[in-house]
């Protein structure tokens, strides 16, 4: 049993799309890169609204009642590298179980494949207990450990947390060095904060009609919600008629500024430097969700 997952990766996929597109009224466009891809404008809707990346994690049973969350110190770095707007969330399981969920589920007399929907119940549903933290907070946890690997070699890999679980409150460990909680949110928590243009540091893209923005940047997160509203207000008989789209992404300073890698670039985008030998050694998990303005204003 040991060294294998709790959650298979593919199930938190299917379950995590499942719950965007029930969230989104099935206006979530979703797209799964290859290893070694990066974003491209091209797979995104030709609509002003925001795009954000996920990477998701499992969690690994390394002994009885305890679990890992593994993270590759190159998968890392290479993130890290990236632009702000371009780097993923890390979203991973909060266990509370001992051992595989399935087998757990079964003892209980559960169905394992409900737990995809909130009609499991309270405390089963994934969405009860999946987390999502930004990969600044994922390296202030390893950051003793990513100084010391400081490349993109992949094979290297550190526990994010560990859980133990052998008593009957959880005990949380925080990277090799137990270092205080990065604060991560509840994945219910975290998309009602995304829709309203989420918080300083979070890695977004957001996609704007050129004239609706004043004529330089920066740009404050209020007038980029204020945008994506008047965006939606546009009349249909002006969408899509050669309208220029721009893209906009978060500085340091959490203000957002035009980023010149995707503006009407139909030839297709920066890729990932990651040799195609290396990407094929990382399990890649890492998935691009799309969300129109009429969305974001109108998410459940």
């Amino acid at each position: 049993m040991y060294k294998s997952v709790s959650v298979p990766e593919k199930t938190l996929e299917h379950w995590s799309s499942q719950h965007l597109m029930y969230r989104y009224r099935s206006q979530a466009a979703l797209w799964w890169p290859a290893s070694g891809e990066d974003i491209d404008v091209r797979w995104l809707p030709p609509k002003p609204g925001k795009a954000v990346q996920l990477e998701l994690k499992t969690t690994t049973i390394s002994r009885a009642g305890l679990h890992e969350v593994m993270v590759d110190l190159g998968q890392l770095w290479e993130y890290r590298q990236r632009s702000l707007g371009r780097q993923p969330f890390y979203a991973f399981p909060w266990p509370d179980w001992d051992g595989k969920l399935e087998a757990v589920a079964i003892a209980e007399g559960r169905a394992v494949t409900e737990l995809g929907f909130s009609r499991s119940g309270s405390g089963w549903w994934f969405a009860d207990w999946m987390v999502v933290l930004t990969p600044a907070q994922v390296e202030a946890v390893l950051h003793d450990e990513l100084k010391e690997h400081c490349s993109k070699e992949r094979g290297t890999k550190k526990p994010l947390v560990r859980f133990d679980v052998s008593n009957s409150k959880t005990k949380v460990k925080w990277g090799p060095r137990d270092v205080p909680s990065p604060g991560p949110l509840w994945w219910r928590e975290f998309w009602p904060i995304l829709d309203q243009c989420g918080r300083r540091g979070w890695p977004q893209l957001i996609r704007l009609p050129l004239q609706l923005l004043p004529a330089r940047g920066p740009y404050s997160p209020t007038q980029v919600a204020e945008m994506l509203r008047e965006a939606v207000n546009v009349p249909a008989a002006q969408r899509g008629n050669g309208e220029t789209l721009v893209t906009l992404e978060p500085d340091l300073d959490g203000n957002y500024q035009i980023t010149q890698t995707f503006i009407d670039n139909p030839e297709g985008s920066e890729e990932d430097e990651t040799a195609e030998g290396e990407a094929a050694e990382v399990d890649h998990h890492r998935q691009i969700v799309f969300l129109n303005a009429w969305t974001l204003l109108n998410a459940r």
